[in-house]
C-alpha cells in the first residue's frame, strides 16, 4: 500500500512560566514518525493527555510543529494550498459542538463546497446524505432536531463532502452509546472501502479492536509502539500497551490480568521513556534514553528490546 501522509520526528513543545521569570519547554508531542496508507485505518491509541489530539491538530494544520515535518503525498503539508483542506477533512468527538445549531444540515454540508467553488452542489449533497445513511428531508433540519448519531452522520457528510483522501477522525464515538457506536464504525468502514484513509484518535483500545487495521500507541507525547492490529493486540511488547489492555473490561472476573502498574501524576520528560514512573519493568536507563527498536516492520520505544 502506498504511503498517503507521514510524520517525520513530528515534535510540538509550548513555553510555560515557572516561577516570576522562569519559562520551560513542554513536550505535547516528541519525536513521531508514523505513516497512513492508502485506504487504511490507523488507529492512535492512549490515555487523556498522552498527545494524540495534538498529533491531529498538527496533520490538519491547525498548528504548526516546533520541529519535524508533516509530509501529503510527497509534499510538506504546511507548503500546500488551500488545496491541503480539500484533500485532508476532520470529524471531531462532539457533532453538538462541531455543527453550527443556526444552520441547517444543508448549509452545513455545502459550506465546505462553497469555499472551494464546488458546482453541481445538489448531486453531492444527495449523494453524501446517502453514503452516511441518513433521507434526503434532513436536508431541511437543524442540529438541535437531530440524534447524537443522527448529528455524527451529518458532520461525517460534511467530512466527505469534498472527496478527501484522509479524515482526521478525533474521538468520533466517544460521545455515542454503545448501540450508535457500532453504527458509525460500520460507517467509517465502508468508507475506507470506497477508497478514504482515516487516522483515527482514540482512549478506548476495544475501539481499536473493532476498527484499525494497524495501531499506533501513543504515551507522553511518544510513540510507544506501532504495529498490525492483530500483532499489538494479541502479543504486545511495550508496557505501557500491557497496561490498556489491563484496563479493558473482562466478561467475567476469572479473565482479569493483574498488572503492577503505578499511577502517577506526568509530564513529558526532557530525557527518557515518560511511562517509566509507572512502569513495573524500570530500569535506571529508561530515565535517561530510550531504545527504538524494529521486528519486521514493527516499531517499540523500549530498552526491553
Amino acid at each position: 500500500m502506498d504511503t498517503l501522509i507521514e510524520t517525520r520526528n513530528l515534535t510540538k513543545t509550548y513555553r510555560l512560566k515557572r516561577g516570576l521569570f522562569g519559562k520551560e519547554d513542554i513536550y505535547a508531542l516528541k519525536d513521531v514518525s508514523l505513516s497512513v496508507r492508502r485506504s487504511e485505518i490507523l488507529g492512535v491509541v492512549g490515555e487523556s493527555g498522552s498527545g494524540k489530539s495534538t498529533l491531529g491538530k498538527l496533520i490538519l494544520r491547525l498548528e504548526k510543529p516546533s520541529s519535524g515535518e508533516v509530509v501529503f503525498m510527497g509534499k510538506d503539508a504546511f507548503k500546500i494550498g488551500k488545496e491541503y483542506t480539500k484533500e485532508v477533512s476532520v470529524v471531531f468527538q462532539d457533532p453538538r459542538s462541531s455543527l453550527n445549531p443556526r444552520m441547517r444540515v444543508k448549509e452545513i454540508i455545502e459550506e465546505p463546497l462553497i469555499v472551494h467553488g464546488v458546482k453541481n452542489r445538489k448531486d453531492i449533497l444527495e449523494e453524501v446524505l446517502q453514503k452516511v445513511q441518513l433521507p434526503l428531508e434532513f436536508l431541511n433540519r437543524k442540529p438541535d432536531d437531530l440524534s447524537g448519531g443522527q448529528r455524527q452522520r451529518v458532520a461525517i457528510a460534511r467530512a466527505i463532502a469534498l472527496k478527501p483522501k484522509l479524515i482526521v477522525a478525533d474521538e468520533p464515538t466517544a460521545s455515542l452509546d454503545m448501540s450508535v457506536q457500532q453504527e458509525i464504525l460500520k460507517l467509517f468502514e465502508n468508507l475506507k472501502h470506497q477508497g478514504i484513509a482515516f487516522l483515527f484518535i482514540t482512549h478506548d483500545i476495544r475501539v481499536i479492536d473493532k476498527i484499525a487495521d494497524r495501531v499506533a500507541v501513543i504515551y507522553g507525547g511518544m510513540l510507544m509502539e506501532l504495529g498490525h492490529k492483530e500483532e499489538i493486540l494479541s502479543n504486545p511488547l511495550h508496557p505501557y500497551t500491557r497496561f490498556l489492555l489491563s484496563n479493558v473490561p473482562v466478561k467475567h472476573p476469572k479473565f482479569r490480568r493483574e498488572e503492577d502498574f503505578k499511577e502517577v501524576e506526568y509530564t513529558v520528560p526532557q530525557e527518557g521513556c515518560p511511562f517509566a514512573p509507572r512502569c513495573p519493568d524500570y530500569m535506571q536507563e529508561c530515565s535517561k534514553s530510550v531504545r527504538r527498536s524494529e521486528f519486521n516492520g514493527r516499531l517499540v520505544s523500549c530498552n526491553l528490546y
